[in-house]
């Protein structure tokens, strides 16, 4: 009985706050009082989610955005259900920025290198991701005061000085160019600035903006910086230069591994056999495969692998590979990645074939038909290779 009344209290909860939560149906602005000569806020962009903390006339409602300030907005642009009008009236103060071809939705750019997201609205809260320059993030309601906190998804916050519209690559380096040689911390944050910005626009500013990074760390005999700088202009040279994605797909269209005491055909392996060389999994897990892009929906993990199974046909496809003395990855017969292999190695050999970001540094991906393969690095050392298949 008591569970059957917590469970109906944890239900009408439920209800209420759904009930407490709407959506904005057009352009609009929060305001201090329930009255537009009162000054306001922030600004609301259409289908941005509020809060609704009281109606306190018909005309107005008081509303918590989502990164927890409170205000007021006109009640009638409150709906229980996003807006799919495509002919809303747009606040042309509005500084938050529509779809473009760097983000599909509302959005802003982040406008210093290295920044970090905060779990919650303040200086103290977890650390929970690391954003870079000119990288584009999604913001609903935007704050008016510099120094107060915007929610870019998922309960990230960070503080509206460090958004703006998308940065200048070469007003940027403009910037670096009238700064003075001796002045080395201020040339270090811009380069470092324009990296970031270089990975966000593309691949067509990579190996400038890395010329200007090695100007700085040969100034300042940096011996770490000028080689990893070296590295990644060696790598830029490639990624603004790829092969033909046909040329890409021919080069690994017979890829596979080898395991040592299993035979493997491609990335199929006979599952007794890596039962009799590696034991019982230390976990099986059934994951929901919708697009059928995996073996079976059966995945065993063991401690340098995973295998998506299928025990009626004793087969098991090969997910994962962490790569050590016994495994290899053959992407041809002349082009074999065994542990022993640097990151600049790989780079030097394979940098037209792969494809790779700022968020997945140290992670490169070489695509095929139907999927790829991502190749990934630790401590500038190769550690594992994974399997993936487009949906």
């Amino acid at each position: 009985m008591r569970l059957k009344i917590l469970f109906i209290c944890l239900f009408v909860s439920a209800l209420i706050q759904a009930q407490n939560h709407k959506y904005l149906n057009a352009d609009t602005r929060l305001y201090n009082e329930a009255d537009t000569n009162e000054g306001f806020k922030g600004y609301f962009k259409v289908n941005a989610r509020v809060e609704v903390l009281s109606a306190q006339t018909t005309d107005w409602s008081f509303v918590k955005a989502d990164n927890d300030t409170k205000g007021y907005v006109p009640s009638k642009h409150l709906s229980d259900k996003y807006n799919s009008n495509q002919n809303i009236v747009e606040d042309s103060d509005n500084p938050i920025l529509n779809g473009d071809n760097y983000y599909g939705g509302h959005h802003l750019f982040v406008t210093v290198a290295s920044l970090r997201a905060r779990s919650e609205p303040n200086l103290s809260g977890e650390i929970r991701t690391i954003l870079s320059m000119g990288e584009p993030v999604q913001v609903k309601y935007i704050p008016v005061e510099k120094d107060a906190w915007v929610n870019i998804s998922d309960n990230r916050y960070i503080q509206r000085k460090y958004l703006n519209e998308r940065p200048d690559y070469d007003a940027l380096a403009l910037t670096y160019a009238s700064i003075e040689k001796s002045n080395t911390n201020e040339r270090l944050k811009i380069a470092e600035r324009l990296v970031e910005l270089a990975w966000n626009t593309g691949y067509a500013y990579l190996k400038s903006a890395y010329l200007v990074l090695l100007d700085v760390a040969t100034d300042t005999n940096n011996t770490a910086l000028i080689k990893s700088t070296q590295m990644y202009l060696t790598l830029a040279d490639g990624l603004e230069q790829p092969l033909p994605q046909e040329t890409v797909t021919k080069y690994i269209e017979k890829a596979s591994f080898k395991i040592k005491g299993v035979q493997t055909n491609k990335l199929i392996v006979d599952l007794n056999t890596v039962i009799d060389t590696y034991g019982q999994p230390f976990k099986i897990e059934n994951i929901s495969d919708e697009c059928g892009v995996y073996y079976s929906d059966t995945f065993y993990h063991y401690k340098n692998m995973t295998l998506s199974v299928n025990p009626e046909e004793n087969l098991a496809e090969i997910v994962n590979i962490i790569l050590d003395e016994n495994s290899v990855f053959i992407m041809n017969k002349n082009s074999i990645i065994d542990h022993t292999i640097t990151e600049t190695e790989f780079i030097k050999l394979y940098s037209k074939y792969i494809r790779t970001s700022i968020q997945d540094l140290h992670t490169y991906t070489i695509f095929n038909d139907y999927g790829g393969y991502n190749i990934v690095f630790k401590s500038g050392k190769v550690y594992s290779v994974t399997v993936f298949n487009l949906c």
